[in-house]
């Protein structure tokens, strides 16, 4: 197939404005590119590297028992390499982000992807943020996380939803938070930064699951304190979606599908969300439904504090103002 015409995408390449992370890679990698980056931010543009995901987590429109009709299939690696290229060479971009449902969701696509990824030194001209699993980065050894950084990896995004094991295993999530303070450290030691995507408010969660989820961000959080990689945290209210395992779970248990389809604005900023949070879909809609044991007044504030609190990191370079 050929490559994703951008005539049609006119927001995509972008101009990113720099970031701590791009001026502390270019604190420890010699690149020209980097400097550059540091100074004006780079140019950068999403990209689709494989469809479709293995795992079966109960709230996901990607989980695999929603999907049955969707093929996990993975781009060979020499195609991706071709349209970074030809991204570069017409727009000039330096800077990728795999949008896939897992990009670095099994080993052995991490290593047939680092070895072309090397072959055509990638690490030295472009860097690039991926989708990825916890319980996957868990078994890689220090040696492979040294490639995925040769390689130019800036920043994986994991869906780490809670801090409460038994939430986690509610989610099917295969991971527990021990293994997520695990992996968070060993990427952040690496220079690897790590986003963290949390839910809040999932059926049966009870008062003190969300505090261990706001223990467990800011455990993550001083994790990051001490090593050159950041951790970044978003935190979403939970909302049902159509054909998800829990979707079921919640339909058989007696809730009107249209009511669990009755998506509204939520305004954040009146439960002290800092106000540029505003427009950021991901914190601004919801059914309106309680499906645990908290209030969701409850929940919309502790969502609040959490986005104000990453706001506030954001504008904040290792204790100095930026």
């Amino acid at each position: 197939m050929p490559y994703v015409n951008r005539t049609f995408l006119p927001q995509d390449p972008y101009r990113a404005a720099p970031t701590e992370a791009d001026r502390r890679l270019a604190r420890s990698r010699s690149a020209d590119f980097l400097t550059r980056a540091a100074r004006t931010g780079h140019l950068e543009a999403n990209i689709v590297g494989s469809r479709g995901c293995p795992y079966n987590c109960t709230f996901c429109g990607a989980a695999v028992s929603t999907n049955p009709d969707v093929a996990i299939r993975v781009r060979e690696p020499e195609d991706i390499i071709g349209e970074l290229d030809s991204l570069h060479g017409d727009y000039g971009v330096t800077a990728f982000r795999f949008v896939d449902d897992l990009f670095l969701g099994a080993s052995r696509v991490i290593t047939t992807q680092m070895a072309a990824f090397t072959r055509h030194r990638i690490g030295e001209r472009y860097v690039w943020d991926a989708t990825g699993r916890i319980n996957v980065l868990d078994r890689l050894d220090n040696t492979q996380l040294e490639l995925l950084v040769n390689n130019g990896l800036r920043e994986v995004a994991l869906g780490i939803e809670s801090g409460s094991d038994r939430i986690l295993r509610a989610m099917d999530k295969r991971i527990n938070a021990e293994m997520t303070e695990r992996v968070a450290r060993r990427l952040v030691e690496h220079g690897i930064g790590m986003k963290g995507y949390f839910i809040l408010g999932f059926p049966g969660e009870t008062h003190e699951d969300i505090r261990a989820t706001v223990r467990h961000i800011r455990n993550l959080w001083s994790i990051a304190d001490s090593n050159p990689g950041d951790v970044r945290a978003s935190v979403f209210e939970f909302r049902p979606y159509p054909g998800t395992p829990v979707w079921k779970t919640l339909t058989d248990a007696g809730h009107d599908p249209e009511t669990l389809l009755a998506y509204a604005d939520v305004d954040l900023t009146a439960e002290g969300a800092d106000e540029s949070m505003r427009q950021r879909d991901e914190f601004n809609f919801s059914v309106g439904i309680q499906f645990g044991d908290v209030p969701l007044p409850e929940v919309r504030a502790t969502l609040a504090t959490l986005t104000r609190e990453q706001h506030e990191r954001n504008h904040i370079t290792r204790g100095t103002a930026a």
